[in-house]
């Protein structure tokens, strides 16, 4: 855990999102979110439990927040501007003060993707990260299958850091191999 308690924005807004921590009943509208959006996840490293039904998607949002305020992860949902309608989810989670760094997992509902909706949350969520939370470096795991994040990583300035194999499975079985990328805040500030 930090030591010295962070003053945090809770709430950032986008040219077409609004990204913010989530708030106490929202866990339905998560729950529904992640329902539409299951075979996409199949092969996305999440740092997500097993949600099956809405009250544990609130028991979700619910640790998601008492892990905001221990300093341990930074979840946010991800809203449409427009319509207020939840698109996805981002989280920095896994967070080492020692070092500090953290690791990057998040998905954009699959009627968005290929939008630019996640390019456009992750870029504006580098500030905080290495501005006004402290961390020194962001690591990203992608699915080798999935070469939109991959492109999403490269774009944002993730550098390939190396190759997993079978670090995870399938809700079927099957291993999944991964990529590991990193940013550095020398490597961002240089952009």
């Amino acid at each position: 855990m930090k030591v010295s308690l962070l003053e945090l924005e809770t709430v950032l807004i986008t040219k077409r999102t609004v990204v913010r921590r989530f708030r106490e009943h929202e866990g339905k509208v998560f729950f529904r979110l992640l329902g539409e959006n299951s075979p996409v996840l199949d092969v996305q490293p999440m740092v997500l439990p097993p949600v099956n039904s809405p009250e544990e998607a609130e028991f979700f949002v619910r640790d998601c927040l008492a892990a905001w305020l221990r300093q341990e992860a930074f979840h946010y949902a991800i809203w449409d501007k427009e319509s207020a309608d939840l698109i996805g989810y981002i989280a920095f989670s896994s967070i080492d003060w020692s070092l500090p760094k953290a690791a990057v997992t998040g998905f954009i509902d699959k009627n968005r993707q290929g939008n630019g909706y996640m390019s456009e949350v992750l870029l504006s969520l580098f500030p905080f990260a290495f501005r006004y939370a402290g961390l020194e470096k962001l690591t990203l795991l992608v699915s080798t299958e999935n070469t939109a994040a991959q492109r999403l990583a490269r774009k944002c300035g993730f550098q390939r850091e190396g190759d997993l194999r079978e670090e995870m499975r399938r809700k079927s079985g099957e291993p999944l191999d991964l990529l590991l990328f990193g940013l550095t805040k020398s490597a961002y500030e240089k952009v």
